[in-house]
C-alpha cells in the first residue's frame, strides 16, 4: 500500500499560473475568432445581396424583352413592367427597387458605350440597403439610347434592340470592426443585357 503524497505549496502556484496563462490565451483568441466571425457575416450578407441584384437585374432584362408572338408586339418593354419583374425578384431579399429616371441612360465612369460598369458614385443610393435600378433600351440599327420607356411600343420595331437593366445598392456593413475599413457601405452594382426578342 502506498501513501498519498501532499501537493506542496509550489505544485499548487505552478498550476494556478498555467491556468491565468490559459485564461490569457484564450481572452486573446477569442477576440481574433470573434472578428473573423462577424466578418464572415458580412461577407455572406453581402454575397446574399449580390445574388440577389443579379437576379433581379437579369429576370428585368428577360421580362422586358420577351415577344408576344399572338399579338406581334413586346408587351412588356416599359418601365412598369420591368420594375414589377425586378421587384418581384427582390421581394425575397427584402428589398425593394426604385427607379431612376430623367438623366437618360446610366454614364458608366469608363465611357464604356454599353452602360456597363463601373458606374459613378453619386448613382448609387446615399440610403443604405436601397436600390436604385436604371433602365436602358438601345433600339436596333444603333439608334439613340434612352433611360425611359412609358409605355411599351405596339408594333415589332424594337426587334433586336437592347433592353439593360442596372441595380445599384449601398450595402450596409454591421460590424464596427469591418466599417472601419470600408467605410459605412459598400457600393454593389449588376447590369444585364438582353437583346429585344421579335418576328421579322
Amino acid at each position: 500500500m502506498t501513501a498519498k503524497m501532499r501537493r506542496t505549496g509550489v505544485q499548487n502556484r505552478r498550476e494556478g499560473r498555467q491556468r491565468g496563462q490559459s485564461l490569457v490565451e484564450f481572452a486573446i483568441s477569442s477576440i481574433v475568432l470573434l472578428l473573423l466571425m462577424m466578418g464572415l457575416l458580412d461577407l455572406s450578407r453581402a454575397f446574399y445581396y449580390a445574388v440577389s441584384l443579379q437576379g433581379a437585374a437579369r429576370e428585368g432584362a428577360r421580362h422586358g424583352a420577351w415577344y408576344n408572338t399572338t399579338a406581334r408586339y413586346n408587351n412588356y418593354l416599359d418601365d412598369n413592367d420591368v420594375m414589377v419583374a425586378v421587384n418581384q425578384s427582390l421581394q425575397g431579399a427584402g428589398l425593394t427597387g426604385t427607379l431612376v429616371t430623367g438623366a437618360g441612360c446610366l454614364a458608366p465612369t469608363d465611357g464604356n458605350p454599353y452602360t456597363n460598369k463601373p458606374y459613378p458614385a453619386s448613382a448609387f443610393p446615399s440610403t443604405p440597403q436601397a436600390v436604385n435600378v436604371y433602365i436602358c433600351y438601345t433600339p436596333p440599327n444603333g439608334g439613340a439610347a434612352v433611360g425611359t420607356m412609358a409605355s411599351h411600343p405596339t408594333d415589332n420595331s424594337w426587334r433586336l434592340g437592347d433592353v439593360n437593366v442596372s441595380l445599384l445598392m449601398n450595402f450596409q456593413l454591421i460590424t464596427p470592426f469591418i466599417q472601419n475599413m470600408f467605410g459605412n457601405g459598400i457600393n454593389l452594382a449588376y447590369n444585364e443585357h438582353f437583346t429585344i426578342q421579335g418576328k421579322p
